[in-house]
């Protein structure tokens, strides 16, 4: 199911957010790398979840691994401001917009997967830094592990 969500989210205009977001980490270039991996999750968002560095390093501590320092963290804080300032209120609007647009557009059936994914996309897109993309399933077993430890089950 997601390999056709994907497919039809590329071809109704994931190609182009793959180019925006692409161009977005070409100006940024210092830190081009997590933002390809986030222009690769605009184009194929489906079969994939974001989650906060701070869940990713709870769960790295119930199985006993080690985490990364703070400072990369305060760096990574600091980016987000800069992303928010430049492009991130733009492509969040523009997700909201455009889920927005789909909605409007329900009848049609095929839109209705896109406004899920424009809503997993506005997190990622207003503040990109400090979050990982992961495979839903790894991000279910993240849930569940954090709850159990929570819980003490």
């Amino acid at each position: 199911m997601a390999l056709l969500g994907n497919i039809i989210w590329f071809i109704l205009g994931g190609w182009l957010l793959f180019i925006l977001y692409s161009i977005s980490a070409i100006i940024f270039f210092p830190v081009f790398l997590p933002l390809f991996r986030i222009a690769v999750y605009a184009a194929f968002p489906f079969g994939k979840s974001v989650i906060s560095k701070r869940k990713l390093d709870k769960y790295r501590e119930l199985n006993g691994n080690d985490t990364e320092n703070s400072a990369m963290t305060t760096v990574a804080g600091f980016l987000n401001v800069l992303w928010i300032i430049t492009f991130g209120w733009i492509l969040a609007l523009s997700h909201l917009l455009a889920s927005i647009a789909n909605l409007f557009l329900f009848f049609l059936i095929i839109t209705i997967p896109n406004i899920t994914g424009h809503w997993k996309m506005i997190r990622i897109a207003f503040m990109p830094f400090n979050t990982v993309i992961i495979p839903k399933n790894l991000a279910n077993e993240i849930d569940t592990a954090l709850a159990k430890g929570k819980f003490n089950l």
